[in-house]
């Protein structure tokens, strides 16, 4: 009985698909994007056999042992101007910097790179400045906070503090009534 209902469903759907023009352009078709596809993978697989070979026989820059050792130890010498780790920007141990510079004033937009600070150079007008802007020859503005300026000044961070004199309170208030 199922065998019949498959010869029935042959004969009422499939056939008319693979005996008339319309079957056979789409069967064409079909025929067609299964070899594209096939034959686009097997580009893939050739050109991804071919980078793996590339790099397989990739040869050091080097020739002899002894350019190999004088470049490995120029790649040490560098790892401590790296900063492998970063550098810390956190105000709380950070030295104050003892540069001839005055902080006039902060203007800190939180969380963007709008913030800019009014910094005096030896005793000058100030001048504005941004995150990433050179004062002098090699002293950058590394951050910007609330109440004071990070400094990149010799490879090392430092603090130019905002200068705020302290509130002399004199007596409570009386009460108005």
């Amino acid at each position: 009985m199922a065998m019949k209902n498959i010869s029935l469903l042959f004969e009422d759907k499939l056939a008319p698909l693979l005996n008339t023009e319309k079957g056979r352009h789409l069967a064409i078709a079909t025929l067609l994007l299964a070899s594209l596809i096939l034959l686009l993978t097997l580009i893939e697989v050739l050109m991804t056999w071919h980078a793996d070979y590339v790099i397989s026989e990739h040869k050091p820059p080097f020739t002899n042992t002894e350019d190999a050792s004088e470049m490995m130890q120029e790649m040490i010498a560098r790892i401590p101007s790296q900063h492998l780790f970063g550098q810390s920007a956190d105000d709380d141990f950070l030295p104050i910097t003892s540069l001839q510079l005055h902080l006039t004033g902060i203007i800190q937009v939180p969380e963007s790179n709008l913030s800019r600070a009014i910094i005096s150079e030896g005793g000058q007008s100030g001048k504005i400045f941004n995150v990433g802007d050179e004062l002098t020859s090699g002293i950058k503005i590394y951050a910007i906070n609330p109440d004071s300026v990070v400094l990149e000044h010799a490879g090392h961070l430092e603090k130019l503090p905002l200068s705020r004199s302290k509130l002399l309170f004199q007596e409570m208030p009386k009460p108005l009534w």
